[in-house]
């Protein structure tokens, strides 16, 4: 018995030892490191003692609401569990994540007393230099290291990705097998009977034609199954929906070009992205055109990053300014996050893919005339990095722009304080919407949603700010569609809640007799069953029912569909007309493949092929 506890004390003693022996990880203490996010700086604070992180603390208030601005306490418990380790992203905030993920290995390396490392010797010098690692750059990348060309590419975020990171990913996949299975769609079909050859420009005719013929072979084919759809359909379709004019009557200049050649590749970008790893949602139907990677915009993102391995991503890299020598563009200049400038040799050609305009306000107001009621406050819901860099670097050294006048909006909180998900729940519970007179300016059913018509409407109403209106029964609706969001937006100042309607117009800014005035109007609507100024026939019911809750609601630019004018292999061309030597673009940078309308799936299919094209070409 004394043996054994003998040998137990030993033990103990032993253990006790190697654990007062064990080397402490960390200096004791609280450090903080920042990493850029999606809207600015993301700050993470962590306390450790020798061994483990005691507290942490995540500032991400520049960050999305209703996204990773919302995920602070997730954010904060997802370290301490890792402990260390780095922490999965939150569903939906890849961006906010990554940034969190960023500043806690840089605190933590802090805790360490590692010495900042230096950062390695930058390669300055390369075949091709491409200007951003969104879509559009990294295809370029890619096809321009398969060329055979060194390739640097500089992005001015922390991150890959751009606008197509946080997209929904769609792409255009037209395949005859898989339509074999589908029922027919001849309904669907005989829109295109309306039109005639001479409904389209003249470049665009023979498509149409060829259409014609295409649905006169199917509708005799005799078949019971099997669901129609062509390479040629999508361009007369791209054409109809994308066809429309500025508030002058400019029309715009869709670039027949690029669209055909684009929408033309589309098995061959599928394939391409699939090749690199990307997985296909199950259900997605060829019938409808569009296809849609499981992880959305950033499976894609991360196809195209495999593909451009061979190329050289500098993060943290603003490119400001174009060099040329000689009437060719050789490089750029460009500043690194500490604020070093460093000049980029490009020995055969430079792609710009920086993305458009949507976050530079200043400049989409400065150019935009689609809409009468936007200006520079309206906000952007893109990444903060959007600012329009390549297009003003190559107007610098003569280039030519397009459709610089069309842009568009999405319906999001006043200020980005309400996501669009929760834009939505909020404006379907309302009852009723007013513009900044407190005057209805459109059938405001709740029950079509933020639906297009609304939206562009907005756009041409004072500040594009509207004022989403209703009582009890919209408190009632928002919460039971998200528990606890009517309080939520409250406390993110762009909601007000009163007694009266005449209370809570005026916490919200508006003149309480004039909002008063229309309340009582629109709900001598509701008992009539009908709007005598907008024709709305579908209700949820009168404003009656303490408290009376308004929230501000606002247009905020989506996409700009201007650029630089290209020619059919992407090279720039200046305001002559000819070719700038050495100089390419790619993806949003460029105008005239969209149209005045955002064409979900057939944009990003057109944004990948012209950022292979460019790299292709930059890379000869």
């Amino acid at each position: 018995m004394k043996r054994t506890l003998s040998l137990l004390l030993c033990l103990a003693l032993t253990f006790s030892l190697c654990a007062s022996m064990a080397e402490a990880q960390y200096t004791p203490g609280t450090y903080e490191q920042t990493a850029k996010g999606m809207g600015g700086d993301v700050k993470v604070t962590v306390t450790v003692d020798k061994h483990a992180i005691t507290a942490a603390s995540v500032d991400v208030s520049c960050e999305t609401p209703g996204y990773g601005a919302d995920h602070q306490q997730d954010f904060e418990s997802r370290i301490l569990e890792a402990n260390g380790a780095e922490i999965d992203a939150v569903a939906g905030c890849t961006v906010s994540s990554n940034a969190v993920n960023q500043a806690l290995a840089a605190a933590l390396a802090q805790a360490r007393g590692e010495e900042k490392a230096e950062a390695p010797e930058r390669l300055t010098e390369a075949d091709v230099v491409v200007l951003g690692a969104g879509a559009a750059g990294l295809a370029a990348a890619a096809k321009a290291v398969e060329a055979g060309a060194s390739v640097i590419v500089l992005e001015a975020n922390a991150f890959a990705g751009g606008a197509t990171a946080t997209s929904g990913g769609n792409f255009i996949n037209i395949d005859a097998e898989r339509n074999a299975a589908d029922a027919r769609n001849d309904a669907a079909l005989a829109k295109y009977d309306a039109y005639s050859a001479e409904s389209f420009p003249e470049a665009w005719q023979p498509y149409y034609q060829a259409l014609k013929a295409e649905l006169e072979e199917y509708r005799n084919n005799g078949k019971e199954l099997g669901a129609f759809d062509s390479v040629n359909r999508v361009i007369v379709d791209h054409f109809v929906s994308g066809d429309g004019y500025d508030l002058s009557g400019k029309r715009v200049q869709l670039n027949a070009d690029i669209v055909f050649a684009g929408l033309k590749a589309n098995q061959e970008i599928k394939n391409y992205l699939v090749e690199n790893g990307m997985t296909i949602k199950e259900g997605s139907s060829s019938s409808s055109h569009y296809n849609q990677p499981n992880g959305r915009g950033t499976e894609m993102i991360n196809a195209l990053l495999k593909a451009a391995e061979g190329a050289d991503i500098q993060y943290n890299t603003r490119a400001m300014e174009l060099v040329m020598r000689d009437g060719r563009v050789t490089g750029v200049k460009a500043v690194a996050e500490d604020g070093t400038e460093i000049e980029y040799t490009a020995r055969k050609g430079v792609v710009i893919a920086t993305g458009g305009y949507t976050s530079n306000t200043a400049m989409v107001a400065k150019y935009q005339n689609m809409y009468k009621g936007l200006n520079e406050n309206n906000p952007s819901n893109q990444p903060a990095s959007i600012q329009g860099d390549g297009i003003v670097m190559a107007q610098a050294v003569g280039a030519a722009v397009n459709d610089m006048e069309f842009i568009t909006t999405m319906l999001k909180g006043y200020n980005n304080q309400a996501s669009s998900g929760e834009e939505s729940t909020i404006y379907n519970a309302a009852q009723l919407a007013v513009n900044v007179n407190a005057e209805r300016f459109i059938d405001d059913k709740p029950a079509s949603g933020p639906a297009a018509a609304v939206r562009y409407a907005l756009n041409d109403q004072p500040e594009g700010v509207m004022y989403a209106i209703g009582d009890q029964k919209m408190i009632d609706a928002m919460n039971a569609a998200t528990e606890g969001l009517a309080e939520k937006i409250i406390s993110r100042g762009i909601a007000w809640q009163a007694d009266t309607v005449e209370e809570a117009a005026a916490l919200a800014g508006l003149d309480p007799a004039k909002l008063k005035e229309t309340v009582d109007t629109f709900n001598g609507y509701v008992d009539a069953g009908a709007d005598a100024d907008f024709g709305r026939t579908q209700f949820s019911g009168k404003v009656e029912e303490g408290p009376v809750y308004i929230c501000k609601l606002q247009s905020a630019y989506h996409l700009t569909f201007g650029g630089l004018t290209v020619d059919a292999d992407t090279h720039v061309l200046s305001t002559e007309g000819t070719v700038i030597p050495g100089l390419y673009a790619a993806g949003d940078t460029i105008g005239n493949f969209e149209g005045d309308i955002h064409q979900s799936g057939y944009c990003l299919t057109i944004v990948i092929w012209t950022g292979m094209t460019a790299g292709s070409m930059a890379a000869q």
